[in-house]
């Protein structure tokens, strides 16, 4: 027919393409704004840790053998010596294997490491600028590693460093929830990393929050808000930003008790065989929906993104990232893919920015005459304390060892001050991969959003602003001058009856026409 029309729909063609618009992020995570948040988010995640770190490593004491296990309270009827011996050892390797398990996240290093590496904080301790993020790109790039880089290394260098730095807001919420599953946890480390998770959650409910915030009306085209006025939009509903990736862990403690509970009557001698037999599918259903609840968690930044989009509440952000993340799960999964490809390659390319701008400040200030023959005044003295997250005290040289060499009070103030001030440049550069990963969530949660709902993406909530003053009534209208004589009032004219006139049915007589205009006048055509 001459009406057909050749080719795919622009409905259809638009949801093909959806993905381009995830390359619009870019410039929007590297607003100063949601820098200076992802910045601040970081370092107030970190000294949480650090404080609960602090307290549950200092609560707990390293079990010592053989004075804390003696073999005397191991022993039974019929047991030897040295069955009791092996029974007391093996509760002692199971005690310092969670032991360990807890130095390693909040204490000083592996208590089974040499002793040089102990010096090293655990994971959970280690500030953020000290954080092995893998090679630096600047030295990467230029060839200057000091070691061989082969191709066939790429891969394991993209996956094992780049992308846990894109994904590190993800990956630090994750991480405790995998530790507290494994079978060696205990119930103490067990409290720990669920503080743990509480506290990443707390951070990111307001500094997350601000960035979706920001991200999702800038995506949708409206005035940008300010700084204030986003932290204002998430405080009054901080409840619902927290509340909403907590009841999925919530709905799962609870599986955990109604499975502690079923595992009581597991230890009843044959009725307990019994019922292992008959309701073993009732735990097998259970088990499903822990596995549910904790795959759908990855959809865990569509969940700030729906709060910041729509101005709505806890269930709304749970019921559309797990609609989203199941209705739609190969769009999901592709603009995941999209957007964690792309991000890898622009937070390569920020760091590697953040890099070359330290980096050249330190070599144009070494090139001044006579830095190089007084030790104490070389320029990567005041690198000393410098980040060695991707390698930045190496790239500023302040790993250089030096022998023989008095340091004044006045040494150690300036390159405390310098490393300061490196180090708030590398929050801001490690921030942007914070940023783009609540943006690129953003973006993701308006693409599913038009997928599923049909909605476009320039509709997001705006807050009404009330006006400061309240509202004053009309003001009446203007009155004429006064002339100083009081006016007139003249009743209006009725219709009224003759007193004289007799009471009859005719009409009153009517008006005389009026005079006719002489010609030429205004009222006649001339």
């Amino acid at each position: 027919m001459a009406d057909e029309r050749m080719g795919v729909p622009e409905q259809e063609a638009r949801n093909i393409w959806a993905w381009t618009e995830l390359f619009r992020t870019f410039q929007v995570a590297l607003d100063p704004k949601k820098l200076l948040l992802a910045g601040a988010g970081i370092v107030v995640m970190w000294l949480g840790w650090l404080i609960l770190s602090w307290i549950f490593i200092n609560s707990r004491a390293e079990p010592k053998w053989p004075s804390d296990f003696p073999t005397a309270n191991y022993r039974r009827d019929g047991m030897t010596e040295e069955q009791a011996a092996e029974l007391a050892r093996h509760d002692y390797d199971r005690k310092l294997a969670r032991y360990a398990l807890l130095y390693r996240l909040a204490g000083k290093g592996d208590p089974d490491a040499p002793e040089e590496w102990k010096r090293y904080p655990g994971k959970f301790v280690v500030e953020p600028w000290h954080e092995d993020r893998g090679p630096n790109p600047f030295l990467l790039a230029t060839g200057q590693l000091g070691r061989p880089w082969p191709a066939q290394q790429f891969f394991d260098w993209f996956t094992t460093k780049q992308m846990p730095v894109l994904l590190e807001p993800l990956v630090k919420f994750l991480r405790p929830i995998v530790l507290l599953i494994r079978p060696d946890a205990g119930g103490w480390n067990r409290i720990y990393l669920l503080l743990i998770t509480l506290w990443t959650l707390m951070t990111w409910a307001l500094f997350g929050g601000a960035i979706t915030r920001l991200a999702a009306v800038q995506l949708a085209g409206k005035d940008r808000p300010g700084l204030v006025e986003s932290l204002r939009f998430v405080i009054a509903r901080y409840v619902s930003y927290l509340s909403a990736p907590l009841v999925p862990l919530v709905f799962i403690a609870l599986i955990v008790v109604l499975s502690v509970l079923y595992g009581f009557l597991h230890l009843i001698p044959f009725l307990g065989d019994v019922l292992d037999g008959v309701a073993w599918p009732i735990m097998l259903l259970l088990g499903f929906g822990q596995a549910v609840l904790l795959v759908g968690l990855v959809g865990y930044p569509l969940m700030y993104a729906t709060l910041s989009t729509e101005g709505s509440d806890t269930f709304d952000a749970l019921s559309r990232s797990y609609n989203y993340v199941f209705q739609a799960p190969w769009n999901y999964i592709w603009y995941g893919l999209v957007a964690v490809v792309y991000g890898a390659i622009l937070v390569f390319f920020v760091c590697f920015m953040g890099s070359l701008v330290v980096y050249l400040t330190k070599w144009s200030l070494s090139q001044t005459p006579g830095t190089e023959y007084f030790v104490t005044r070389r320029v990567e003295n005041l690198f000393r304390y410098a980040p060695t997250s991707f390698e930045w005290r190496h790239l500023l040289g302040g790993d250089v060892p030096q022998t023989d060499v008095t340091w004044a009070w006045y040494n150690q103030i300036s390159a405390t001050l310098v490393s300061l001030w490196v180090v708030l440049v590398f929050l801001l550069v490690i921030g942007f991969g914070y940023s783009y990963f609540f943006s690129a969530g953003t973006m993701i949660y308006l693409l599913l959003r038009r997928k599923v709902d049909e909605t476009e993406m320039d509709e997001v909530y705006l807050e009404e602003e009330e006006p400061d003053e309240p509202l004053l009534p009309p003001t009446p209208p203007a009155t004429a001058p006064s002339t100083g004589q009081p006016l007139q009032m003249v009743e209006a004219p009725a219709l009224r009856t003759p007193a004289n006139a007799p009471a009859s049915s005719e009409t009153a007589p009517s008006p005389p026409p009026p005079a006719e205009t002489p010609a030429g006048g205004n009222g006649s055509p001339g």
